[in-house]
């Protein structure tokens, strides 16, 4: 939302909103010109010509109520950023995950490709600092939410999808009902450009057959058309060999972890299927900064690193420890981690407990609710108990935030690797060391 609320203020429309809490993003946008009010109130719609929400805004929010009452113009924030959208060569970004730092990665190779795009993207790219590009040209880079199925509101030129996992089961039903709705998330492209899709994810290959589109497959696998070999991992710096078609292309990225392969790979794959210069856009993985709250390195001394992410399901959470596993296989590495959502955590039990495999020791917050409350009982100790049998990890189950910092601190044999990950608040824990350590 807030990045919607960013473009739409560089467009020179007057911008207000509300939240629970004041943070980073209201203070932004409030330093940009916004109208930002604490909690949510019937009288401040006042003067708006159009509301925007999002599927997280509850039937009984006192604005929505107010503007429903009102006759006033609605608009799902999907249905916004496609009318944003109107008029220009748009790429979607989709996947379970992966998502927001494919999208910053195709937005940093098109802008080095020399095409100016815009883009409005679920996390601030570091380059810039914000979650939008504001672009002259005629590319618009976004990336598509499928949590409640939005992602089918939008008509891009290319589609990309980086994986299919289990995820939002609470709105689907079914893994089946996942994947259809990537099928159909697929279909919505150009019939004449198409789609770019991960041939190393099984549920991709199943879901691009039959779609009707050009396809153009990138990967790890024999067979991806756009293809990395050997990938080698030295800290936090990645270097791999890009084989598009009979060209080679040797590439360095400055992420972890081979899920940034194949981030970066997409976005060859994507100027690939533009018809841009391949070996112009690989040679600008070099110089991308990264996003906010993506693996992103909070606090260095020489003996304890402090990265925090905003992985929130299994999927991204094994991908960040495995990468940092990677990068340093003697260091020890403790979590500090956040659930999010009762339903997330209830739906995918067996995965989320499992997910942690390759960390020595997990500190389990209370669960960030955004705004559910739990359908069954959830306990926190239940749950350390199931991951400290499934992912072979020590565990530990605290309240308090300011405690999971000293006892993260307390248990890290140096060197070390501290992760707070999750996409609540947990990152007022990676905060606290960085203060803690560096001051």
């Amino acid at each position: 939302m807030s990045g919607l609320a960013e473009y739409a203020m560089h467009l020179g429309c007057d911008v207000s909103g509300s939240d629970t809490v004041t943070q980073d993003t209201t203070n932004r946008l409030e330093s940009l010109g916004a109208r930002i009010f604490a909690g949510h109130a019937p009288g401040h719609i006042e003067g708006a010509d159009e509301i925007v929400f999002s599927s997280a805004i509850k039937d009984d929010n006192p604005e929505l109520l107010a503007a429903k009452s009102a006759r006033m113009p609605l608009l799902h924030r999907s249905q916004l950023l496609a009318n944003f959208m109107k008029g220009k060569n748009s790429i979607t970004v989709a996947g379970t995950h992966g998502k927001t730092t494919t999208a910053a990665l195709v937005t940093h190779i098109l802008t080095c490709c020399g095409v100016d795009p815009v883009a409005v993207i679920g996390g601030a790219m570091l380059q810039n600092q914000s979650s939008i590009r504001a672009g002259s040209g005629n590319y618009f880079v976004a990336e598509a939410d499928e949590s409640d199925g939005s992602f089918l509101n939008y008509e891009p030129v290319l589609a990309a999808l980086t994986n299919i996992d289990r995820d939002h089961l609470d709105f689907y039903g079914s893994f089946d009902n996942v994947k259809a709705a990537f099928k159909k998330y697929l279909m919505t492209s150009d019939p004449d450009v198409g789609v770019v899709c991960c041939w190393d994810d099984n549920s991709i290959r199943e879901v691009s057959e039959g779609i009707g589109r050009p396809r153009l497959t990138y990967g790890t696998l024999l067979g991806s058309e756009v293809r990395a070999i050997d990938i080698q991992q030295s800290g936090m710096h990645t270097t791999f060999t890009a084989v598009v078609e009979r060209d080679r292309f040797r590439c360095k990225l400055p992420l972890m972890g081979r899920h940034n392969v194949l981030n970066a790979l997409c976005g060859l794959a994507v100027v690939r299927a533009l018809g841009l210069d391949v070996r112009q856009a690989s040679q600008s993985l070099e110089s991308f900064k990264g996003v906010s709250r993506r693996m992103e390195l909070l606090a260095e001394t020489h003996d304890i690193r402090v990265f925090d992410d905003y992985a929130h399901n299994p999927g991204k959470i094994q991908a960040c420890i495995s990468a940092v596993r990677s990068a340093w296989p003697s260091q020890q590495i403790t979590v500090v981690h956040q659930p999010h959502r009762f339903s997330r955590l209830e739906t995918m039990y067996d995965l989320m407990a499992g997910s942690f495999r390759g960390a020595d020791d997990v500190i389990l917050l209370p669960v960030y609710a955004a705004g559910e409350s739990p359908t069954r009982e959830t306990s926190m100790e239940s749950f350390a108990s199931d991951l400290a049998l499934s992912s072979s990890t020590r565990t530990h189950v605290l309240d308090d935030k300011t405690a999971a910092c000293r006892l993260a601190l307390q248990l890290s044999r140096h060197p070390a690797i501290i992760l707070t990950i999750g996409a609540g608040d947990v990152w007022k824990v990676g905060h606290m060391l960085r203060e803690q350590l560096v001051g």
